[in-house]
This record gives structure tokens, sequence and C-alpha cells, in this order.
């Protein structure tokens, strides 16, 4: 059975308040939809509280698991403190107790002070608006990424040898800053650490630098394809042993 949230009136993080939390290894960027399949007994407890109470979970990047957040003593390295609230927008229960869930990030928060009294993580956090320059400033360093990241695409695309469809890019700086830093190909702490920035202007910045990298990256792959085949693959696709 499929059942389709609405949105809630109900704003999770209005200065702070308290969140379950969803470590993954993953970012989660405001603006971008996250599927999950949930089957752990202590996350399907979670989402059925958050369904229940029309709340969000806050999704944060783990460096380490640890099978139960109880058993905490100091072992394990704790996620990132800064975090995207995901909101239910879709369930799908299955007959054995598993869903699959629909999200959409929307807010950031930063953590304060974890909670270890459930079998899923719980924190105290503050939410973590991104600051925003004067509108001149922002169209700016906007005008710079929308164009790389039109390019990146196309060459993300060819070098992949996959068709990627992405709908028209946004005009507004923040909108087009969190699709940008979704699309990027790059590592989880590169991701976090532009989801961690504090102001739009830096952050327009940093994915400029990004973008640059990226995309020379990708025109070398694309120039030395062949070389590099000529180099390992024999005449029947097998490398060669040295």
């Amino acid at each position: 059975m499929t059942e389709r949230r609405q949105r809630s009136g109900k704003d999770p993080i209005e200065g702070t308040g308290l969140l379950p939390l969803f470590p993954l290894r993953l970012v989660l960027f405001p603006g971008q939809v996250l599927p999950l399949h949930i089957f752990e007994p202590r996350y399907r407890l979670m989402i059925n509280r958050c369904i229940e109470e029309h709340q969000p979970f806050g999704v944060v990047l783990m460096r380490e698991d640890t099978p139960d957040w109880r058993e905490y003593r100091g072992e394990v390295a704790l996620p990132h403190d800064v975090g995207t609230t995901a909101h239910i927008r879709q369930v799908e229960r299955l007959p054995d107790g598993r869903m699959n869930v629909v999200t959409l990030g929307l807010h950031r928060f930063r953590v304060r002070k974890l909670r270890f009294d459930q079998p899923f993580l719980q924190a105290e956090v503050e939410s973590f608006p991104l600051v925003e320059p004067s509108k001149a400033q922002a169209a700016e360093a906007a005008t710079h990424v929308r164009r790389l990241l039109r390019g990146y695409i196309e060459a993300l695309s060819k070098i992949t040898d996959a068709e990627i469809d992405l709908d028209e890019i946004p005009d507004d700086p923040r909108v087009l800053a969190y699709l940008t830093a979704s699309v990027l190909q790059v590592s989880w702490d590169e991701k976090q650490a532009l989801l961690a920035t504090p102001d739009l202007t830096s952050l327009l910045q940093a994915e400029r630098r990004l973008l640059h990298h990226e995309r020379m990256l990708f025109k070398f792959m694309e120039a030395t394809k062949d070389r590099l085949e000529d180099l390992t693959l024999g005449a029947t696709g097998y490398l060669f042993l040295n």
C-alpha cells in the first residue's frame, strides 16, 4: 500500500528542536529527493513515529556505523554535525513491515547535542540557514556556476556514455547552489564541506572551483581513453601481464 504525505504546516526547526537522526553514507541537500528502503527495526520505529507525528528526520553523513547507538561509549566516530531535514512525501508499506519512502530535503541544521536514549540516534539541533549576500553579488556568482554546470553535465554525459536528463537550470542562486552540490560527482567529504558552508557566496565560489577541476579531469580522461586502452589491452581484449 502506498501513502502520499501532504506537506505539514508545522516547521520542524524554528530555532532549536529535537530531531531523530538517520546517519547514512551520503549527503542530502535542501531540495534534493531521497528514496530510502527502511528495513532495520530501529529505523522502522523511527519512520513510523515521524509519520504519526508529521515530523521529519535528519540525514547526517556518518563516519562509522555502529549496530546500536545506545552502546556508544566513545569508541566510534560520531556523524558529522551539519545535516538536512528529510520530509516524508510518500510511503509504500511492505507486508513484512519494511517500507519504501520518498523524502525531500528541506532545511539545514547543526547538531548541538546527541542523545542516545532511543534505539535510534537523536539530537538537539538548531537551524542553520544559508547566509545570503546582496542580490547583485549572488547573481554574479551564480552566472559563472550556471555556465560551468551546463558544460559539466554535457561532459559527464559524454564520459559516462549516458544521457543525463537535467531540467532547466534554475535562475535562483540558492536553488542553483544546492542543485550543483547534489549533481557534482565528488567525494562525500567534499559534499559535506559544501553542505556545511555558511554563506551562499562562499558556496558558489567553492562549486566554481570544483566544477573547473572536475571539467579538467573529464577532458584528461576523454583525451587519454584510447591511449590507455592501447597500452593495457591486447588484440583479444585481455590485459597483458608484465
